[in-house]
């Protein structure tokens, strides 16, 4: 598809409201320019659009509402054009992740008054460039996810009275960053895998009265008090604690989260053992669905079978003594093996690369898992 094909099309559908050509590389060009006044969502992502490209737009897009920007080459260049030049003055919904946006860049944000959902996902920010995000109030989901965010930068949150859904999935967070998180009562949905939240860290997150989604996987210092604490939270329905160093004792405290209706506890000592006290827990959470535990007999043959052949492709290599090259085996997908499910119905989910079902998800922006 070329900038030019696309731009006659434009030119006979002036009341056209979404327009999605993402993958298309070169495709947003000068002949755009006055041929989308009525468009509400663009999608752009993967389109290989640049600086320059993004300063063709100089007419005021005043419906435009969502910006798609996703793994495109822009930088603080294309925020401070859309910004001071007031070409996006109503947007509500802009995804810059994987761009090339820096913390100087993030000074324009708050020129976007109007903005309630934002993704930063793996952008070249730092924690001081969240300070920007202060005077987002009306911000209500926020995609953080990079290691280069930590606690402090998350103490620029605290005043974000609307934020519902945060995800900071890989983010070097630890117990102190809780203590910010604990402030933000709005809070709905959240995501902290970064693998330095604790038990102290849970306590904290048990303030968050009105959280129903909560990832909590591969934090390796919670264990069964940090799953006492979370019991608190009497409106979750989404609880992932995979990876952490709970065990089959803390399933009695989460029999009181009777909203919960997904359960991921792959990868903790001892829980898929405890027959007893799983179908105790079942008993007890009339509206769980999915309760996920560890992988399938198969799954594990299968892995168990790549390494090996990984062993004999590495040892061949050095007997040959040639260069060192990716050796992983090829990984079929296990496809989508859920059936639909009747209501009351538990079903045991067996598989480590997929926690939440579909309806549970939260959505965000981002490429976190």
């Amino acid at each position: 598809v070329s900038s030019g094909g696309v731009a006659g099309v434009l030119e006979r559908l002036k009341g056209l409201k979404e327009l999605d050509v993402s993958y298309c590389p070169g495709i947003l060009r000068q002949s755009w320019r006055n041929k989308i006044p009525s468009l509400k969502t663009l999608e752009l992502s993967f389109s290989a659009v640049q600086d320059r490209h993004i300063s063709h737009l100089t007419t005021p897009l005043l419906s435009l509402q969502e910006l798609n920007l996703d793994s495109c080459p822009v930088s603080d260049l294309s925020l401070n054009h859309l910004a001071t030049a007031n070409i996006t003055p109503n947007l509500s919904s802009l995804d810059l992740a994987d761009t090339d946006i820096s913390d100087r860049g993030m000074a324009y944000l708050p020129l976007f008054t109007k903005l309630t959902k934002l993704s930063l996902f793996y952008c070249q920010i730092s924690n001081g460039g969240l300070r920007h995000l202060r005077e987002m109030t009306s911000l209500e989901v926020l995609n953080l996810d990079s290691r280069e965010i930590g606690d402090e930068g998350l103490a620029h949150l605290r005043g974000l009275t609307r934020l519902k859904a945060l995800d900071v999935f890989s983010g070097r967070i630890t117990d102190a960053g809780c203590v910010h998180l604990g402030m933000i009562a709005s809070l709905e949905s959240l995501e902290l895998c970064g693998g330095g939240v604790g038990d102290m860290g849970c306590a904290h997150l048990a303030k968050l009265e009105n959280l129903t989604s909560l990832n909590l996987s591969q934090n390796e210092r919670i264990t069964n008090r940090g799953a006492a604490a979370l019991a608190a939270l009497s409106h979750l329905r989404a609880l992932n604690l995979s990876h952490t160093r709970v065990n089959s004792a803390a399933l009695r405290f989460l029999g009181g989260l009777v909203e919960l209706q997904s359960l991921a506890l792959y990868g903790c000592r001892g829980v898929e053992e405890d027959v007893d006290c799983v179908a105790v827990l079942e008993e007890e959470l009339p509206r769980l669905k999915c309760l996920r535990l560890n992988r399938s007999r198969e799954e594990e043959e299968m892995e168990d079978s790549e390494e090996e052949d990984d062993g004999e492709e590495d040892h061949f290599m050095m007997e040959e003594e040639e260069e060192e090259e990716d050796i992983f085996g090829d990984l079929d997908d296990d496809g989508d093996d859920n059936e639909d499910m009747e209501e009351g119905e538990v079903t045991l989910f067996m598989r480590p690369d997929e926690y939440f079902s579909e309806e549970d998800s939260v959505e965000s922006n981002g490429n976190n898992d």
